[in-house]
């Protein structure tokens, strides 16, 4: 249900209009321009500095195949992994959600608990289904 939530989420926020969508982030205006490929590759040089956020922007775009980015779970969890272990709060419960997937309730347990702690709401409540 939170993953289903996640993706109305993001779907909405990338379908709005342009000047509802005001950031800083140099990869979200680029996705927000739908420059989806300059956008990864924006999150992906930020995660090969240790940007844990761009990490799990870079595993989400993977995941979702935004524009002509052709979906890749495997490198999808491979940036999830990484942004989690840098302390993204989302990084961990997008990782939480994926393990979950694949049947492993302990592991997605400590992913989404390390998520809540970090501070996203969606890992915390997610965690009241085990």
């Amino acid at each position: 249900m939170k993953k289903t939530l996640l993706i109305m989420l993001a779907v909405f926020a990338f379908s709005m209009p342009q000047n509802h969508m005001i950031t800083n982030d140099p990869g979200l205006k680029l996705a927000f321009a739908k420059k989806y490929k300059a956008a990864l590759e924006n999150f992906k040089q930020r995660c090969e500095k240790n940007d844990g956020y761009a990490c799990g922007m870079a595993g989400y775009f993977y995941e979702k195949g935004f524009g002509d980015i052709k979906i890749n779970n495997n490198l999808a969890i491979e940036y999830y992994k990484k942004g989690c272990n840098l302390n993204d709060a989302d990084s961990c419960t997008l990782l939480g959600y994926e393990t979950y997937k694949n049947g492993n309730k302990k592991k997605a347990k400590k992913l989404l608990k390390k998520g809540c702690k970090l501070g996203n709401k969606d890992a915390c409540n997610y965690l009241n289904k085990f």
